[in-house]
């Protein structure tokens, strides 16, 4: 290997780690923001689920949170009180009884309820 190839492997390998480490917004970062330690113990403890979602569109991000938190809180089996939502990394979450909707099926309602074209990403289920 010539000292011209060993610069390019060497840069591309740089560039490659540097991707891998600094997304910013990675699936953990988006649990860690909405992740509430006492809502999944009591949704453990009631048979429920937590769902948590990656959140995505236009707008401003705060303004997103708070009007995605209206729209879960109109959703048949979701409990109100446990719904997070985060501006940055923009995400959200709450405890869902999945006898009465599926975790996709929240998210679907939850979008249609916002209404301000955020677009919601199914990133984990708790159990």
């Amino acid at each position: 290997m010539n000292a011209a190839n060993t610069c390019l492997a060497t840069a591309l390998a740089l560039a490659t780690a540097a991707d891998a480490f600094a997304c910013g917004a990675c699936i953990e970062d988006k649990v860690a923001a909405t992740y509430d330690h006492a809502v999944i113990a009591k949704a453990a403890a009631h048979h429920r689920i937590v769902v948590f979602a990656a959140v995505d569109g236009p707008g401003d991000a705060v303004e997103g949170a708070k009007t995605l938190v209206g729209a879960a809180a109109r959703v048949p089996g979701v409990d109100r009180a446990s719904i997070r939502a985060a501006a940055a990394p923009r995400a959200l979450s709450f405890a869902l009884d999945p006898r009465a909707a599926s975790p996709e099926k929240a998210l679907a309602a939850i979008e249609k309820g916002a209404a301000h074209g955020l677009r919601l990403a199914l990133i984990r289920v708790m159990t």
